[in-house]
């Protein structure tokens, strides 16, 4: 019966032990879903010559963002097969700039003008085709755009212009690459 006790025990530490270095492995191997994890910089560009020819131009009402959806940009959902590169680059770019498919509290501009550089990372994957179904990651852009109006309150977006990279740097898998918001702001 003590060999029976001192079997039983043995058993329950190794079992307890193994749960325990299972426990360890899967919380170290669980990806975690955070927005704030594709943020990467925001810099002030208040006061390039850039930014204040755009204000003038805006204040001019001569650069105004469309109101019309972009004819690439079909009820709001990004392409679901897109050859990677410069194409995925600029459908990224009318979505953000053209398309008014993203909701955010449009602002009045003010003067002096203030301007914001915000940068994300955003990721997606390249198929055996060698295109991206971007519809699968637009909820990325949206979020950045609702990251950038939380970081700017009480002040609100006047204007938003976005600047995609997509590199495709591996012919199949997951990439990262960046996009850069500047946004002026308004009250």
């Amino acid at each position: 019966m003590k060999t029976f006790k001192l079997c039983m025990a043995a058993l329950a530490v190794v079992l307890f032990n193994s749960c325990q270095n299972e426990e360890t492995v899967a919380t170290e191997t669980v990806p975690t879903s955070n927005q704030n994890q594709q943020f990467v910089n925001v810099i002030d560009v208040s006061n390039t010559p850039e930014v204040q020819q755009l204000a003038k131009e805006l204040k001019e009402g001569k650069k105004i963002q469309a109101n019309a959806i972009s004819q690439r940009i079909v009820n709001c959902t990004l392409d679901s097969d897109i050859g990677c590169g410069s194409d995925t680059a600029l459908e990224i770019e009318e979505y953000v700039n053209t398309s008014n498919c993203i909701n955010f509290s449009q602002g009045t501009l003010i003067f002096p003008p203030q301007a914001q550089q915000f940068t994300f990372d955003y990721s997606y994957y390249i198929d055996g085709d060698s295109d991206i179904n971007l519809d699968r990651y637009q909820f990325q852009f949206d979020a950045h755009i609702a990251e950038i109006e939380r970081q700017v309150e009480p002040l609100k977006i006047a204007f938003i212009q976005a600047d995609a990279q997509n590199g495709c740097f591996n012919e199949r898998g997951w990439n990262v690459d960046q996009v850069v918001y500047t946004v002026i702001l308004g009250n």
